[in-house]
């Protein structure tokens, strides 16, 4: 059997070539879309007469048998059968002898095979990652919503003091992103309509092949219309490393955040002790070691994105093996997603943050509502640029200065240089009170940010009924691929077939 496939030629591969050749390494993620699709296939050929029911039924027995086997992870791909294609055929062939194991590749190629276990492996990932994502954004939540949602903090644009917020609303920003990616692995999975199994090599076949049945039972909308597309596409793989990549982003933004709150000099934020570390030579440190790997993570992500798109250019149709090197990158994009994101929930769980007054510094004396004594000025019926330079001209004369931290001192500097602000009612607000003055749409009054968090909290809940009923459905398809094969009753649809 080591022979396999080299009937064509007079020497075996040269032993470096065999090793750089094997793809067994990652193809173990493939092993279980692989043996279900061969399920289906099995009894594709089965009804449309194309196996003998003997041999069709010792074929089940042993897919079946390795199905159960693989899903407890004591299946082990060997090195030398070069993928998994190859090891599950031995390893059927040694079962259910070598003239019933020759059958199960007909009509199809390792092409469509592989093809056909990538779109499996991704559905299942994508499930994975959105649920993982909607974790991360109901622990964002969980925080946005609690006691801490109302911190009153400084937000910032350029990393400068811009207006008070609610630390909730900051939160939310990142529970936004989380949200899209998981709609964005809703997105693709959803987008993985087409079946490319039986479009064999790169032309389809000459068989009787039921293209449509193998489609169907393997939770596919129908057959992908176009064989040789079938075979050479691989945009769903870039499609999830899009979606890895971004995730990474996102997580780099908010580790960013946790790693700059966690400073002396801001103190928003204290990590529990097992998402820190400390100094080999300063016991008092209390670094942030976690949330600054979670910030690295873009990187390599975005470099399997780029990988994955460069080995894909310019490749001519149909199948190249160049194809083979965009699966580990996949893999690999798939794991670090996963672990990020689950990374980021723990850290984000655990969490505690800080109001002003413990652990972290008092509000410092801030200009932050000088854009509210705009508006006040506006209202009082001067042209918005006049009054933004007039304000502009009043804080310049103040640099140098110590500001005032009591809110009155202001008010009685701001009436002897803006006498028209008596008439408005304006008065300095206080930094708890500041995000509560703008009441525009998905603005920093708490009003929108409890009815944000609220939304979003729906949409994490009607996400996880989904994909329950989503992982349900397929979980039945599969049931049935694992039933055995039905007495022969002639050509036609099995009742059973129609679940």
């Amino acid at each position: 059997m080591r022979s396999l496939l080299r009937d064509r030629f007079s020497r075996p591969l040269d032993p470096r070539a065999a090793d750089y050749s094997s793809s067994v390494e990652e193809d173990q993620s493939l092993l279980v879309p692989d043996l279900v699709g061969s399920l289906a296939h099995l009894r594709m050929l089965w009804r449309e007469g194309l196996i003998p029911d003997g041999d069709a039924r010792k074929l089940h027995e042993g897919l079946t048998a390795l199905y159960r086997r693989a899903l407890e992870g004591r299946v082990k791909l060997d090195p030398a059968l070069e993928d998994v294609h190859m090891n599950v055929e031995v390893a059927l062939t040694s079962r259910a002898g070598p003239r019933a194991g020759a059958r199960l590749h007909t009509g199809r190629s390792r092409n469509d095979q592989v093809a056909t276990d990538l779109l499996l492996y991704l559905r299942e990932s994508s499930w994975a990652v959105e649920t993982a994502a909607w974790r991360l954004v109901r622990t964002l939540l969980r925080q946005a919503r609690g006691p801490a949602g109302r911190t009153t903090v400084l937000g910032r644009t350029h990393f400068q003091e811009a207006q008070r917020v609610h630390l909730g609303q900051v939160l939310l920003v990142h529970a936004h992103r989380f949200a899209r990616d998981a709609q964005r692995a809703e997105a693709l999975r959803r987008s993985l309509r087409h079946s490319p199994l039986g479009s064999a090599a790169l032309a389809g076949s000459s068989l009787p092949l039921d293209r449509g049945s193998t489609a169907r039972w393997l939770g596919f909308s129908g057959p992908n219309p176009n064989s040789m597309d079938a075979v050479s596409d691989r945009d769903p793989s870039a499609e999830a490393l899009f979606l890895a990549a971004l995730v990474g982003v996102h997580a780099s933004s908010l580790a960013e955040e946790i790693v700059l709150w966690s400073t002396p000099e801001l103190r928003q934020v204290r990590l529990d002790d097992p998402f820190v570390t400390t100094s080999s030579l300063m016991p008092h440190k209390r670094n942030p070691d976690l949330a600054e790997l979670a910030r690295a993570e873009a990187g390599p992500l975005l470099g399997l994105l780029v990988a994955h798109l460069t080995v894909q250019k310019g490749l001519p149709l149909a199948y190249n093996r160049d194809l083979q090197a965009l699966k580990p990158l996949l893999r690999e994009g798939i794991r670090r997603t996963i672990r990020l994101l689950d990374l980021m929930e723990g850290m984000l769980a655990t969490a505690r943050f800080l109001p002003p007054g413990e652990g972290s510094p008092s509000p410092p004396a801030t200009l932050t509502w000088s854009v509210e004594a705009v508006d006040a000025l506006v209202r009082a019926g001067s042209p918005f640029r006049e009054a933004h330079r007039q304000m502009a001209a009043f804080v310049k004369s103040l640099e140098g200065q110590d500001l005032p931290r009591d809110p009155r001192s202001w008010d009685r500097l701001l009436e002897e240089r803006f006498p028209a602000l008596a008439a408005t009612g304006f008065r300095v607000p206080r930094p708890e009170e500041e995000p509560d003055l703008r009441r525009t749409m998905g603005g920093s009054h708490w009003s929108w940010v409890r009815r944000d968090a609220r939304n979003l909290q729906a949409q994490a809940g009607a996400a996880a009924r989904r994909i329950r009923r989503e992982r349900l459905a397929w979980e039945r398809k599969v049931r049935f691929l694992l039933e055995p094969l039905p007495p022969r009753s002639g050509r036609g649809a099995l009742p059973a077939e129609k679940r």
